[in-house]
């Protein structure tokens, strides 16, 4: 077992300073010391003393001490896990989060029920859902924008990493302002928090992208561009599926159904939140 009584003081400014649990504090803890000597988990169980080693000890006070301000680990490692993936990431993207999964695994489901061939995705930051998506269904033509350069940057590196063979087409737009055609199936993750929403003041947030992040008063200024223009680039029974917030699902249908949506419907996340919305553009349009 390792020894982290070593530790304890560092256990203690995490949890005052940044609000996490204990446990969470223990584990990134572990993550940093590990990351900061090329040690893996198991190494670190192995050598139960290797904590107390000075020299170990110096390289690991240096990232800790990020960490101590805020910043989020994802960024002190420089990457991410998402959808069994590790993608590098930077101060340009948004962290991938968990609940993000859920998008990918309906869109993936979509695309597998309806033999979806035309995939676009709005906002794709560190490239994680289009990514994702491509790993898992490599015969499928996918569309991948962001507003961001340094953040599409980012997203092409992670694609010649993860994906070599499978060929994404990168773009940069602001949304659909440099897209042409159409699409069986349009998905995004885009900024959906009100700008006064106290998360933003929460454990790391500040060093995330505010763009990516929020979206006008009541956040949803992208959805709602997003739902009212993705009908001139969908074709007839195409697509439109949404991450948003735990408290925008109503919005969102309303916004759908306004638009001329069919067959909506929504899944939530694995905190049992409302998370994604979708549904299908009217064949009558």
């Amino acid at each position: 077992m390792m020894k982290l009584d070593s530790m304890e003081s560092d256990i203690n400014s995490l949890t005052q300073t940044l609000g996490i649990s204990r446990p969470e504090a223990i584990r990134e803890i572990k993550i940093l010391f590990g990351y900061a000597n090329n040690l893996d988990p198991v190494e670190l169980i192995k050598e139960p003393d290797v904590m107390r080693d000075p020299i170990k000890l110096k390289k690991y006070r240096r990232i800790f001490n990020d960490r101590l301000t805020g910043k989020p680990v994802a960024y002190i490692l420089g990457c991410k896990e998402f959808y069994g993936l590790c993608f590098n990431v930077n101060e340009y993207t948004l962290i991938p989060r968990p609940d993000t999964e859920l998008l990918v695994d309906l869109a993936i489901e979509k695309i597998q029920q309806h033999n979806l061939k035309k995939v676009l995705e709005l906002g794709t930051g560190s490239g994680s859902i289009a990514i994702s998506i491509a790993t898992h269904l490599p015969n499928i033509q996918i569309t991948a924008t962001d507003i961001s350069s340094n953040a599409l940057e980012v997203a092409l590196r992670n694609a010649m990493n993860l994906c070599p063979n499978h060929t994404i087409e990168f773009k940069k737009s602001d949304w659909f302002s440099e897209i042409s055609g159409v699409f069986d199936l349009i998905v995004s993750n885009p900024p959906y928090i009100a700008k006064d929403d106290a998360y933003l003041t929460g454990d790391g947030v500040i060093y995330e992208p505010s763009i990516a992040l929020t979206s006008g008063l009541s956040g949803l200024d992208a959805l709602t561009l997003i739902v009212n223009q993705s009908k001139s680039f969908l074709v007839e029974d195409g697509w439109l599926l949404l991450e948003h917030g735990y408290d925008q699902r109503d919005s969102c249908r309303h916004l759908l159904s306004a638009a001329g949506f069919t067959s909506l419907f929504d899944e939530s996340d694995l905190g049992g939140n409302p998370r994604v919305s979708g549904g299908k553009i009217r064949t009558d349009k």
